[in-house]
């Protein structure tokens, strides 16, 4: 659709269709910028001043988005360390001329220079308006996130591939406005000095400038450029003067400078070599917190791991730039020693890392032991950690159970299982394989149980010796006693259960088993008992079970209770939680 902003014989702004010569523009846009200048004239001309559309714009349109360029580009040469969108004068001579440069358009002699007086003052009130909760730099950035860089000073670093001697180039600019193409125009900072020239402008040179300022006060590098006034010229650069930079440039950015790096270096930064940790390669024969897993240890750069030469160039090179396979790297000898040396020395013993240890690397987390190199932040930037293949597959499936396979839940189960259901049993199957604790939190009437059961009647299978291998081990209230044994009995009939618990044993056969249990239930799959009952049998806690299974888990919510004390105390192989309220009060619930 083609379109003209028209001006009508009341002094207001409207989007009316344009001939089909003209230019079009999207549907989409045409009707957001209907609905902002119905709204007022000072939110339609935001919308042009901001928005991104570049290509084919009708020339009314370009008129009044110019317009509304002008007061921002003036707002962001002039705004003050306060950051607070001061109300801008539009002198007589520069709106007369804002009226001889318009272009044809409806409505063409309603266009005067009280007109545009008007209309820059609202248009810089509602600026003020929006602007003054977050400050004008957060406000800009929050309508095109080129706009925050309009007037302010911006520090360029580039290569300089003619000169081996110096093989950067460094350039401050600032940005003087936004292009046709909304591209921002960057002009040398040496031009600010000519443009500003003059009392009349010297508070906005001073507003230019103020960066710079704060920079040399945290920056010596800075200072240096600053009271040599080489900050006006462009110059060449040694490895070492940019090594310099690079390390300042956190103290250019909280100055409120703009700093630009060549765009290969990611995160603003040339490549580092880095100590990289694969953990977990091949399977684990036990993972579970107390597992181990195997790992190794190389240096590699982007990916690519140093051949002995290059390490060798590496460790024996100054801190700083080198340039090593062709790239600007980022060395520091030292501290890429005393992780290696960490590593090294980890690698010479035969314990490998513990799962626990090993998600904790993986999380970037350092350990407690400040005596650890790896508990500086500033060394791990100089490590990697990653999963191994067998360890990414591990992690992968507890992410995302529906990939687990190895069985089928519902061979032995008399019973159909929901496709939800299926992938619940996998997931616990999967979890006590591994040694780790799993919660199952479906909602009450999704099936816990019934999911239970199918676990246990695949470790029944997959049980080599019933006599030598420890049964499973449930805990629940004692009023759902009864309803584990009609599950039971109607779905998993084959499982070998004893009932710790006078409601379904004889009280011989509890005294029994309470003095030594091990005779009573040798051979069973699965033993189930109450949370009352478990704390005056310490007996069960001797024993080293299979799976241990809470029903209504939220008993133990309270760490500190006596019965979450007596339960935590208990061994196992894996356990599991079942609970349809895993958080019932704080986080901490769950935790427990």
């Amino acid at each position: 659709m083609s379109l003209e902003i028209a001006i009508s014989p009341g002094g207001r702004l409207s989007v009316e269709r344009a001939p089909e010569a003209l230019p079009e523009v999207s549907d989409k846009w045409v009707w957001r910028l209907q609905s902002a200048f119905e709204a007022s004239a000072a939110e339609g001309l935001l919308l042009l001043a901001t928005d991104a559309l570049t290509l084919g714009v009708p020339p009314s349109l370009n008129y009044w988005r110019d317009f509304a360029r002008d007061y921002l580009q003036r707002l962001c040469h002039t705004a003050g360390d306060d950051d607070r969108a001061a109300l801008l004068p539009f002198e007589r001579d520069e709106r007369w001329e804002f009226v001889q440069e318009a272009p044809p358009m409806r409505g063409g002699e309603f266009l005067t220079s009280d007109f545009l007086e008007r209309l820059w003052y609202e248009f810089g009130a509602l600026v003020h308006r929006e602007s003054a909760a977050t400050g004008l730099s957060d406000w800009l950035k929050s309508k095109n996130p080129l706009w925050h860089t309009v007037g302010r000073v911006t520090f360029h670093l580039a290569e300089n591939k003619r000169d081996p001697e110096r093989p950067f180039a460094f350039l401050a600019t600032y940005t003087h406005r936004l292009s046709d193409q909304g591209k921002p125009q960057h002009l040398p900072l040496a031009r600010a000095l000519q443009e500003y020239a003059g009392a009349k402008n010297k508070a906005a040179l001073t507003s230019l400038l103020a960066p710079v300022q704060r920079a040399a006060e945290k920056s010596d590098l800075a200072r240096e450029l600053v009271e040599s006034r080489r900050i006006f010229q462009p110059m060449g650069w040694t490895p070492s003067d940019t090594h310099r930079f690079l390390r300042d440039i956190p103290l250019f950015e909280e100055s409120g400078l703009l700093v630009r790096v060549p765009d290969w270096w990611k995160g603003g930064r040339p490549p580092r070599p880095q100590v990289n940790v694969r953990i977990g390669e091949a399977p684990s024969n036990r993972l579970g917190f107390d597992g181990l897993m195997d790992f190794s240890v190389e240096v590699a750069l982007d990916g690519e791991s140093l051949s002995p030469d290059d390490l060798r160039q590496v460790i024996a090179a100054k801190e700083g730039l080198v340039l090593l396979k062709g790239k600007w790297v980022e060395i520091d000898p030292d501290r890429l020693k005393q992780v290696l040396a960490h590593w090294q020395q980890i690698a010479k013993g035969d314990d490998g890392v513990s799962f626990l240890e090993g998600m904790r690397l993986l999380a970037g987390i350092s350990r407690d032991d400040e005596a650890d190199p790896l508990a500086q932040p500033e060394t791990l930037e100089w490590s990697q950690v990653a999963p191994g293949a067998w360890l990414r597959k591990t992690l992968a499936a507890m992410r995302d159970p529906s990939v687990i396979d190895g069985f089928d839940p519902e061979r032995d189960l008399r019973a159909e299982l929901r496709g939800y259901q299926r992938v619940g049993v996998r997931w616990l199957w999967f979890m006590s394989r591994l040694g780790l604790g799993a919660c199952l939190a479906d909602d009450m009437g999704l099936g816990k149980t019934i999911q239970t059961l199918a676990l246990l009647l695949q470790l029944k299978r997959e049980t080599p010796s019933r006599q030598a291998t420890p049964p499973s081990l449930l805990i629940a209230p004692a009023s759902l006693l009864a309803n584990w044994k009609s599950e039971i009995l109607r779905f998993a009939p084959t499982l070998d259960v004893f009932f710790f618990h006078p409601s379904e044993t004889s009280p011989q056969a509890l005294k029994e088993a309470a003095g030594d249990p091990a005779p009573m239930l040798a051979g069973k799959d699965l033993v189930i008992t109450t949370y009352g009952l478990l704390t005056r049998l310490p007996s069960l806690r001797q024993i080293d079970w299979r799976v241990i299974v809470l029903d209504e888990a939220q008993a133990i919510k309270n760490p500190r209770a006596r019965q979450t004390s007596a339960i935590k105390q208990i061994r196992a192989q894996a356990r599991i939680a079942l609970t349809g309220t895993p958080v019932e009060n704080r986080v901490g619930d769950l935790w427990s």
